[in-house]
């Protein structure tokens, strides 16, 4: 049996209420929704039951109980999409928490507090946050999130950037800056130690704060997951709430005391508990950091074997089926980008862009359509073959067999040219592509960097 020092009066009854429904809420957003974090998750996730009970739920209550005529695209790893399942997701979770929390105040209602599992509920939404947060951090520091500038976005005109685009073009500009956004969200790892609990809540706020504020702002894909994060710090700074507003706004003498922590009567117990803590705390933060190094080291392996054929290509031959098309022919391509960290990618005559993916080893591109069609052909093909690594390894193959995108091979003839051959549809294209000769460091974007002084503004 374990002897608790923790003391403390009676909660009142919507905090024991409120409580209850956060327990089970954030339990159910850890395991469910971002399992990527967590390795472990990530494998149960896969290959475990939970994607099985998940894709078996989500759609039915998309289409049961909102009547929803689409198909409802799952996520993958690391994805925080807000697609409809993930908001059907959120949907869900909110209602078994509230469900849980009224069947538990029935069972439990008498009970005067629960200051211990409280505890355990900051321990781990404490981890949970700061090796989240320790996790977009390596984004920065690696500049994965927000790859240098390329020719795909050098030469797009801003005008027709999304807000998204916009947003990662001003982020991915500088290194500096993404060291500083790293830095902001490495104090998330505060929240690993009761003593610095409250500052680390505090500062992760305020840097989720901007975070919200730019997902929101310009329309990126993920606007309800760092709030759902914000939530979580901000129940961490709820039991110091008073006294922080004392601290800012009045004259009175505020301290914060540290949560109490169980304490065992067994001394084994205890030293149990600190290395189960060190070896949890090393654990995630080696994996990570090794994580992201691999992931850096993979990139830049893929990035140098594109190297010879890097670029930006303008379309001089466009033939399908031996008929040459027309340069005001809205189905010719333009332009093709290759090589190119944020996006590999046709632009057409008309106003539209297709995204391809370069298999280098095999001299081969890949060409896809819209976005959303390609998702929910995607999710029908993982429907009916299952979610398995043979399927989405060979998801491009299965794609091209069903023509919902098409497949080119591609060689150099000679150190500008590149031809490709391949079949778009039932269609066969030759195209044949000149290198434009572009020195990305001569773009003004690129050139005009940091200066001390600058004795008018440089705003052309």
């Amino acid at each position: 049996m374990e002897k608790r020092t923790i003391m403390a009066s009676s909660w009142k009854g919507h905090q024991k209420i409120a409580f209850r429904f956060a327990f089970i809420f954030f339990i159910l957003f850890i395991v469910f929704l971002d399992w990527s974090v967590n390795p472990l998750l990530s494998k149960l996730y896969y290959y475990g039951p939970l994607s099985t009970i998940l894709d078996g739920i989500i759609p039915w209550i998309g289409k049961e109980l909102f009547d929803i005529p689409y198909l409802i695209v799952s996520p993958y790893d690391g994805q925080h999409h807000d697609r409809t399942y993930v908001y059907l997701l959120y949907f869900t979770m909110a209602v078994v928490a509230a469900i849980g929390a009224a069947v538990w105040s029935l069972l439990d209602r008498k009970r005067p507090n629960y200051q211990v599992l409280y505890y355990w509920l900051t321990v781990l939404v404490r981890y949970y946050l700061a090796f989240t947060m320790f996790l977009f951090a390596l984004e920065k520091f690696f500049k994965m999130q927000f790859p240098d500038l390329g020719y795909y976005t050098l030469t797009e005109r801003v005008g027709d950037m999304s807000p998204m685009h916009l947003a990662w073009a001003f982020f991915g500009y500088s290194y500096t800056y993404n060291i500083f956004m790293g830095i902001a969200e490495s104090a998330a790892l505060l929240l690993l130690f009761r003593r610095t609990t409250t500052l680390g809540a505090l500062l992760t706020l305020i840097t989720l704060s901007n975070v919200i504020a730019v997902n929101f702002s310009y329309d990126v894909h993920a606007k309800m997951y760092p709030t759902a994060l914000g939530i979580m710090a901000l129940f961490l700074l709820l039991r110091d709430g008073h006294r922080i507003i004392q601290f800012f706004l009045t004259g009175k003498a505020v301290s914060l005391p540290v949560i109490k922590a169980p304490v065992f009567q067994k001394k084994w117990m205890t030293i149990s508990k600190i290395g189960l803590k060190t070896l949890v705390i090393g654990y995630f933060l080696i994996f990570l950091v090794n994580d992201y190094i691999d992931y850096r080291s993979r990139s830049e392996a893929r990035q140098d074997a594109k190297s010879s054929y890097a670029g930006l290509y303008d379309v001089t031959w466009f033939v399908v089926n031996k008929d040459t098309l027309a340069q005001d022919d809205p189905s010719r391509w333009n332009q093709l980008i290759l090589g190119d960290r944020v996006l590999e990618a046709v632009r057409f005559q008309a106003d539209s862009t297709a995204y391809i993916s370069v298999l280098a080893d095999k001299n081969q591109i890949i060409v896809y359509g819209d976005r959303n069609d390609l998702a929910v052909k995607t999710q029908e093909i993982y429907n009916e073959k299952g979610l398995s690594d043979e399927t989405w390894m060979n998801m491009d193959a299965t794609l091209v067999a069903r023509q919902i995108a098409s497949s080119f091979q591609f060689k150099l003839t000679d150190s500008n040219t590149l031809m490709l051959n391949g079949m778009i549809k039932n269609d066969s294209v030759l195209i044949t592509a000149k290198r434009k000769h572009i020195n990305i460091e001569e773009f003004r974007l690129m050139r005009r960097r940091f200066h001390w002084i600058n004795e008018v503004d440089y705003f052309y």
